[in-house]
């Protein structure tokens, strides 16, 4: 009878361990998928606080009032500490760094100044870097001041037409369909004493298509991350 007792022990002993070791499995299992879950959920809130600062930076970027200064250099900040292990945005950001040395024009600034400096460029059109004597000079207010300004002037060089009058009205018709894209693309092309009375403003221009387009890339890249 003893030993009938003792082999009910251990076939019960044996019972029990096995259900501890499947209960244990399943503990496992469970710690397991809630870990899973929890990456999944902390890289779902990486990418929404991604989304959030580059929505915020291309905002700011596109402002009508022009980048605000503190507030782009705020979100670059925290794009560099909190994704710093990320070889896109290092290298977007790291770029940016170095364009906002300085604070950038609106959009609305740059159009106005390139008004201004349109009649400038008008009364030296002719001096180029190769004929920049007392005759070009001459010769070029004489043609600013005989000449309709024309905002559909169409005549390119190659046919005849005079290079600054070309690519200043395709420049400034560019900028009343607000593509300052083209438009640098246009004043970029002018040369002479036209092209240095424009360097700053083109350099201006450029860094603010740089910004404008980084912040595109860096929206468009956040909202891969948030899709996949």
């Amino acid at each position: 009878r003893r030993s009938h007792i003792v082999i009910y022990i251990t076939d019960w002993k044996q019972w029990y361990q096995r259900r501890v070791r499947g209960s244990n499995k399943v503990v496992e299992r469970v710690g397991e998928l809630l870990d899973a879950q929890n990456g999944r959920f902390a890289e779902v809130l990486t990418s929404r606080r991604l989304l959030n600062l580059s929505t915020a930076l291309y905002e700011t970027a596109n402002a009508a009032a022009g980048p605000d200064d503190g507030k782009l250099k705020e979100s670059l900040n925290c794009l560099r500490s909190e994704f710093s292990g990320d070889p896109l945005i290092d290298s977007v950001t790291s770029a940016l760094t170095s364009t906002l040395s300085s604070p950038l024009p609106s959009f609305h600034t740059l159009s106005e100044q390139l008004k201004e400096l349109e009649p400038r460029c008008r009364r030296v059109a002719l001096v180029t870097d190769s004929d920049c004597g007392m005759g070009s000079h001459v010769a070029s207010v004489a043609m600013a001041t005989l000449t309709f300004r024309d905002d559909d002037y169409d005549t390119k060089p190659e046919d005849g037409g005079c290079a600054t009058f070309y690519h200043l009205s395709k420049a400034q018709s560019e900028m009343r369909a607000n593509n300052l894209d083209m438009a640098a693309r246009h004043i970029n092309q002018m040369e002479g004493e036209p092209r240095s009375i424009v360097t700053d403003w083109l350099r201006d221009a450029r860094a603010l298509l740089e910004l404008q387009q980084s912040a595109n890339v860096l929206l468009s890249y956040a909202k891969l991350l948030n899709h996949t």
